[in-house]
C-alpha cells in the first residue's frame, strides 16, 4: 500500500482505481444504451482529471522542482513517459468515443483494450514517480516554490475544486480519506465536496454504485 506522503499519491490511487471500474464496466457491458452513456460520463471525468494533471505538473509542478534542483535526468524519464501516456490515452479516448457512437459489445471490446494499455503505460509511470520522486518531493512541501506552484494549481482550477475533491474520495480507501483530512480541515473539505461535487456524485459517482 502506497505511503501518502502528498496528494500526489491519494491522486494517482484515484487514477488507478477507475481505469480498473472502467475495466471491469467494459468487460461487462451488455449494449446498453444508458449505460454507455453512463461510461461516457464517467470517461469524460477520468479523462479531463488525467489531462489536467499531468498539464500541471508539466507547467507548474515540475519547473518548480527544477528550481530546487531535482534531479534533472529523473525529470527528462518522467517527461517521455508523459509523452507516451498522452499517446495511450488519446487512443483510449479514440476508443471511447467510438464506443459511445456505437455501443456494442465489440466496440466495448476494443475500448476495453485501449483501457487496458493505458494502465499499463500509466502505471509503470505512476511508479516510477512515486519511487523515484515522490520521497525527494515531499521533503520540498513547505519550500515557497512548491507552496506557490500549489496556490497556483488551486486558482487554475477553482471551478473544478468540488469535482475534484468527490471524485478523489469516491471509493478510496481509509489511508487516502485519512490523508486528506490532514491535509485540509474537514468542514471544509466536507462543504467543498457536499456543495462542488453535486454535480460529480449524479453524474458519476451514481456509474459505480
Amino acid at each position: 500500500m502506497t505511503e501518502h506522503r502528498t496528494l500526489n499519491t491519494v491522486i494517482h490511487a484515484a487514477f488507478r482505481r477507475d481505469l480498473k471500474r472502467l475495466d471491469d464496466a467494459l468487460g461487462s457491458f451488455d449494449g446498453s444504451r444508458p449505460r454507455a452513456d453512463a461510461l461516457g460520463r464517467a470517461w469524460d471525468n477520468y479523462a479531463t482529471q488525467l489531462h489536467q494533471h499531468h498539464q500541471d505538473e508539466e507547467t507548474i509542478f515540475w519547473p518548480a522542482f527544477v528550481s530546487l534542483g531535482v534531479d534533472r535526468e529523473l525529470m527528462a524519464s518522467l517527461e517521455g513517459e508523459h509523452d507516451a501516456m498522452t499517446r495511450a490515452l488519446e487512443e483510449a479516448e479514440s476508443a471511447m468515443a467510438a464506443f459511445h457512437a456505437d455501443p456494442t459489445e465489440v466496440q466495448a471490446a476494443t475500448a476495453r483494450g485501449r483501457i487496458q494499455t493505458l494502465h499499463d503505460v500509466l502505471d509503470a509511470h505512476l511508479e516510477h514517480e512515486e519511487r523515484d520522486l515522490e520521497p525527494w518531493a515531499a521533503q520540498q512541501m513547505e519550500t515557497s516554490e512548491v507552496k506557490a506552484a500549489a496556490k497556483a494549481v488551486r486558482k487554475a482550477h477553482q471551478g473544478g475544486a468540488g469535482t475534484f475533491m468527490a471524485w478523489l474520495q469516491d471509493g478510496a480507501d481509509a489511508d487516502a480519506i485519512a490523508f486528506m483530512r490532514k491535509e485540509i480541515p474537514p468542514p471544509v473539505l466536507f462543504m467543498i465536496t457536499r456543495l462542488g461535487g453535486r454535480q460529480y456524485r449524479r453524474d458519476v459517482a451514481s456509474v459505480w454504485s
